[in-house]
């Protein structure tokens, strides 16, 4: 399998996209950047007041914590939306929440399931192996999302994200009053570091060392991105459900469609794989 040391491998964006790009190295040791909101709206009048600036308690939490322990300046952006509902009982204050956590691109992750207590007012803190009902499911899907990005620089190399993942996840489940919403989340860390999604994995250093060909040596780009589009077809054949590869092909269709504009018979591919944009590739096949 090619390889290519991760602190040199850059993404040469292509044209027309050049503002989104960045290096794909940076994705390794970089440090989360998050911006966050959180929608008040459905709760009780008074505790959005007390709740107001709940967003910035939760972006000094995740922004001034090391998550990766490795040096650089890099920084991953993480898109993260909170939506509140009061569950309070007579002698604490909870909350059940549906939580929205992307890196603003090609991952993106959903949960509906979600309770804990909150005191108004408390600071949000880091505890080696404590696992807070509310921090935690928040820390769980950030080793997720450094997971996949740090797949994108080697082979399965997110890997001890994931398992700190599912450290979290197991570590949870003890506390047997917030345990809603924990075996949903056992059920996701298992899948992601099953055999079955390492195709998948796998795949996403192919599509990011092809990347960094871009500009430079665009055969080879083109090799090492038609296998990664080839690899997609077989995670697709067997699982049209996989919704980590949905994203991915939602995210860098375009990029895939500007490598491959000659390429009828990669078009095609991408049309079999990707119905929802079939239209698209079907436009640029013919024009």
């Amino acid at each position: 399998m090619y390889t290519v040391s991760i602190w040199k491998r850059t993404v040469v964006p292509i044209a027309i996209f050049s503002a989104v790009f960045v290096a794909a190295g940076a994705s390794y040791g970089q440090k989360i950047k998050a911006r966050v909101s959180v929608v008040l709206e459905r709760l009780p009048l008074e505790k959005q007041k007390k709740l107001q600036d709940f967003f910035s308690l939760v972006e000094t939490y995740v922004n001034s914590y090391d998550y990766t322990g490795t040096r650089s300046d890099d920084v991953l952006p993480v898109s993260i939306q909170i939506f509140l509902q009061d569950q309070s009982v007579s002698y604490e204050s909870r909350y059940s929440g549906t939580f929205l956590v992307s890196n603003t691109t090609d991952i993106q992750y959903y949960d509906k399931y979600w309770r804990f207590p909150y005191q108004e007012g408390n600071p949000l803190m880091h505890i080696e192996n404590v696992v807070d009902p509310f921090t935690g499911l928040i820390d769980f899907y950030l080793h997720i999302i450094l997971g996949g990005e740090f797949d994108k620089n080697g082979r399965l190399a997110g890997t001890a994200f994931y398992e700190k993942a599912k450290l979290i996840n197991e570590q949870a489940k003890f506390n047997s009053q917030f345990i809603w919403g924990w075996e949903e989340r056992t059920k996701l860390i298992d899948f992601l570091l099953s055999d079955e999604n390492k195709p998948f994995r796998a795949m996403k250093d192919f599509y990011f060392a092809g990347l960094s060909y871009v500009g430079q040596e665009d055969t080879t780009a083109r090799k090492y991105c038609g296998q990664a589009v080839v690899a997609l077809e077989k995670v697709l054949t067997a699982d049209p459900d996989h919704k980590e590869a949905q994203q991915f092909l939602k995210f860098h269709h375009p990029e895939l469609i500007d490598l491959f504009k000659d390429d009828r018979s990669m078009l095609e591919l991408l049309m079999r794989i990707d119905p929802e944009r079939a239209d698209t590739y079907k436009y640029h096949i013919e024009h």
